[in-house]
């Protein structure tokens, strides 16, 4: 049997942790980010554990991503990068560095971490998956609100668009942004509409669905093809 290997980056908790979770119990080995001690002790208590490798990495940090890429040494068939923060909900009284810390940690980060990891992924069949969210199509916006975390996150669509027209069509991975859908985590808040097993288990099944088919492509959890 063939031993997958996933690298899992803001894995401490909510979606991150979930994915986690479910790619230990499918048997995967896993190397997962955190950024404290608190992210940490949750993934060590997790069911299998003992495939899990555990690493300190910010993506809004360029040493950081720079070390995270020394210490990946085996091929990676899934590299996915769940990093992301809501910010202010009002753009016109938000102060011009929160907006660029909401577009770095969710647009630019998540990218740079992607391009100096690509070529750890396994040619033809090897997945990178970008946590985007419906908030960030375009064609899908009809209410407005939160509108710098929209823009990060369509920002973020567009760098990985990028990333499949080089790197990944060479390589000919797969390239998902994904929409896990209303969630119940801190984000999400408690009315959301599904719990994090539900989503991540999607998530998991789109992932093996696309592996090997290359190119780049907008879904969600439940296979939906979002419109830009």
């Amino acid at each position: 049997m063939t031993e997958h290997t996933a690298l899992v980056v803001g894995a401490s908790r909510g979606l991150g942790l979930g994915l986690v979770e479910e790619y230990l119990s499918r048997g995967w080995r896993v190397v997962a980010t955190v950024r404290d001690d608190a992210g940490e002790a949750a993934l060590q208590e997790l069911p299998g554990a003992d495939r899990l490798t555990v690493e300190r990495a910010d993506v809004a940090d360029d040493a950081d991503i720079a070390r995270l890429a020394q210490h990946i040494s085996k091929p990676l068939d899934l590299l996915f990068i769940n990093a992301g923060v809501m910010g202010p909900s009002d753009m016109v009284s938000a102060a011009p560095d929160e907006i660029a810390r909401v577009m770095h940690v969710n647009a630019f980060g998540p990218a740079r971490l992607a391009w100096a990891l690509v070529d750890k992924v396994v040619e033809g069949s090897g997945v990178v998956a970008f946590m985007s969210t419906g908030m960030g199509s375009i064609a899908d916006n009809t209410s407005g609100g939160y509108d710098i975390y929209r823009a990060s996150k369509a920002a973020q669509n567009m760098l990985a668009r990028s990333l499949w027209i080089g790197p990944g069509q060479a390589r000919g991975l797969a390239i998902l942004s994904v929409n896990p859908g209303w969630v119940k985590t801190d984000m999400g808040g408690p009315g959301a509409s599904i719990d994090v097993p539900t989503s991540v288990k999607g998530i998991a099944d789109q992932i093996a669905a696309h592996a090997g088919k290359p190119g780049h492509r907008f879904i969600g959890w439940n296979g939906r093809e979002l419109p830009w």
